[in-house]
């Protein structure tokens, strides 16, 4: 997957990923509420991909990080539903054609 100069939040203009296979995914929605994030992550259909290095080294997770991706997300997630303002995690909502769903989860350590 391609990395990006800055991490999905910072951008103000249209941003599309180029994943592994050749798919076009737009970002769709940004800083996803928690309870979006949650229905997404347990939709084994909606890849998820984790950006690392503040959002900028995104990569497709493993179908066995996957069960242990809400417990990681949970607690420390700054987007709207979060319990922490200053937590390390946000997530976007990425598309690709036809109606494909992409969760992108910024990781700021």
């Amino acid at each position: 997957m391609q990395p990006f100069p800055v991490n999905p939040d910072s951008v103000k203009e249209p941003l599309t990923l180029l994943d592994d296979e050749g798919a076009s995914w737009v970002l769709h929605r940004k800083r996803l509420d928690l309870r979006v994030v949650r229905r997404l992550v347990k939709d084994a259909t909606t890849p998820v991909v984790w950006g690392d290095m503040g959002g900028t080294s995104p990569r497709l997770t493993t179908e066995t990080e996957r069960p242990m991706l809400w417990d990681r997300i949970k607690d420390g997630y700054k987007g709207p539903g979060g319990t922490s303002p200053t937590g390390r995690y946000l997530a976007h909502e990425f598309r690709a054609e036809p109606g494909r769903r992409m969760l992108y989860v910024e990781d700021h350590c």
